[in-house]
């Protein structure tokens, strides 16, 4: 029994966005703040550990079990033919039922806001800000009564978007006790190129999600139920050219280190361009390459910001 839970909730986690995502808003926002601290060690270690285990608690058990139970009764994780969509499979492989995964996500919000309040007990009650964004967002993207996620643009824009740019500010923030410019910026690029790689995961669950009760109308399902699937590379390809779009203004308003957000916004718009959005293979061996970029882009802006 206790192995098999183990092993759920490794499943669960899905360390792969939670890293690219979450993770990586973390590490971004170390790098400024070791910038600007003016050294390692300067940063409270104590606070750095609360910040990755809040965001795992979030997103990996929270936002997981909750998308896991609403996707499974809607009926889109049995016909998602993704390879790296289509839920954890903790329920097909009988390792948690339905009422498990609400367990699971509930307990997972008390257990951030036990870390939330000793977080906030370690540097400021303003994280309390941070915190609540990140507990609506886990909560209202897929979970009833909101399902955010199963209507165009809004998973996005009042879940994803806010949660990553919370993420980010907020580990700036309890770790200086401010907010600079540079970080806001970096925050709204690596959201977007989040934003980006989560329309080609959804890519390969259009005709699942567009069978499921309810259907799940998410932004690429939506235009492809009206234009065709092939319109579906676009979105992906706009959302990361507005992360190149605002690396194009943080490059000449405050430092050209962000060039590299531009390139990173360029490339994963060709990488969208060049999906066959019929192929699951293709759609995931570009989304892969997405997922890198996103990473990639994290590791580059901290190591600059550390030497530097």
């Amino acid at each position: 029994m206790l192995l098999r839970s183990i092993r759920g909730m490794v499943l669960l986690v899905r360390i792969v966005p939670v890293v690219s995502w979450s993770f990586c808003a973390i590490l971004l926002s170390i790098g400024f703040a070791v910038h600007d601290l003016k050294g390692l060690s300067s940063i409270p270690w104590q606070v750095v550990g609360s910040l990755f285990a809040g965001a795992l608690l979030l997103q990996g058990v929270v936002a997981h079990a909750f998308n896991d139970h609403t996707d499974w009764k809607s009926g889109t994780d049995q016909k998602s033919p993704g390879i790296l969509s289509g839920g954890s499979k903790v329920i097909p492989k009988g390792l948690y039922s339905e009422r498990h995964l609400l367990l699971i996500g509930l307990a997972g919000i008390a257990a951030s806001a036990g870390l939330g309040k000793y977080l906030s007990h370690l540097t400021s009650n303003y994280a309390w800000i941070f915190i609540a964004i990140g507990i609506w967002a886990a909560v209202t993207y897929t979970a009833a009564p909101f399902r955010f996620a199963y209507f165009p643009l809004v998973g996005e824009w009042l879940a994803a978007f806010p949660a990553m740019i919370a993420c980010t500010l907020g580990t700036y923030f309890v770790l200086t006790g401010s907010l600079s410019k540079p970080v806001v910026w970096a925050s709204i690029i690596h959201s977007l190129l989040c934003i980006a790689w989560l329309m080609q995961h959804h890519t390969s669950d259009i005709d699942a999600d567009l069978q499921a009760t309810p259907r799940k109308v998410t932004t690429v399902a939506f235009a492809a139920s009206i234009w065709g699937k092939e319109v579906t590379r676009h979105i992906t390809a706009a959302y990361f050219l507005m992360a190149a779009f605002v690396g194009i203004v943080a490059t000449l308003s405050v430092h050209k280190i962000f060039i590299f957000s531009v390139f990173c916004g360029l490339m994963g718009a060709l990488a969208a361009w060049n999906t066959n959005p019929h192929n699951i293979g293709n759609i995931t061996y570009n989304q892969v390459k997405m997922i890198a970029l996103t990473v990639l882009h994290t590791l580059v802006l901290f190591g600059f910001e550390v030497i530097t």
